[in-house]
């Protein structure tokens, strides 16, 4: 198989992965807001949310050695690098995907981390804005300019990634409030008060999580309906 053929079929897997299994995330989400769930229910509900939202998690990291693969290979962006620069780029992609792995499942079901898992979050957080900002910018470049991607649908796809990449940072933000909420929910148990605190976190939630499924989408339109 050609090598930009299984690149190809590894980023319309990762895609799937992606989109596919955060619908099953956020309709569970609704599922463990039921109201007069025991708590032992509850907490199986969010654990199986967890071990699904791993997915997404690890589609995104992946995708930006694949995605920059891809375009080198098939000539649509960066021409100019050189080759064996793509084997370090995938290697740091595994290993940062597979650091992620080991820290979301050290993290607890309330979003308590040991200290080690807490580091690691900052630097996860700091390489996702440096990889918002490289699509985005390069995005923006290439259209308006001479940028290193040789397409305008391509372009167009790296700025809209960039931006979902940033969406992904909202999310964090967003859930910092959602956890203290939930919580309390879960160990002390289900009231009138500390359901509806977790209604309310959560929608906040929500908005990037369906700004994220519509720029998926339009990505895959994109590449296509490309000239």
């Amino acid at each position: 198989m050609h090598s930009a053929s299984a690149l190809l079929i590894l980023h319309i897997l990762l895609l799937v992965a992606w989109l596919g299994i955060d619908v099953g995330v956020f309709s569970s989400s609704f599922v463990m807001r039921r109201p007069n769930m025991s708590t032992d229910t509850r907490m199986t509900v969010r654990g199986i949310m967890r071990s699904l939202d791993l997915a997404p998690r690890v589609s995104l990291i992946l995708m930006i050695p694949v995605a920059i693969a891809l375009a080198h290979t098939t000539g649509f962006g960066l021409t100019n690098m050189p080759d064996w620069l793509l084997w370090p780029i995938g290697a740091g992609g595994l290993a940062w995907a597979g650091v992620s792995v080991v820290s979301f499942r050290a993290t607890g079901p309330t979003g308590v981390a040991p200290d080690w898992a807490a580091s690691f979050a900052k630097v996860d957080g700091a390489l996702r804005a440096a990889a918002s900002v490289f699509f985005l910018s390069t995005g923006v470049w290439s259209l308006t300019g001479d940028g290193p991607w040789n397409a305008d649908w391509v372009a167009w796809k790296s700025a809209i990634f960039g931006a979902i990449i940033a969406m992904g940072l909202w999310i964090r933000v967003a859930a910092r409030r959602y956890h203290p909420a939930l919580a309390e929910l879960l160990q002390h148990g289900e009231s009138d008060e500390r359901l509806a605190a977790v209604n309310e976190k959560i929608r906040g939630v929500y908005p990037p999580v369906l700004l994220i499924w519509s720029s998926l989408i339009l990505m895959v339109i994109l590449a296509v309906v490309r000239p």
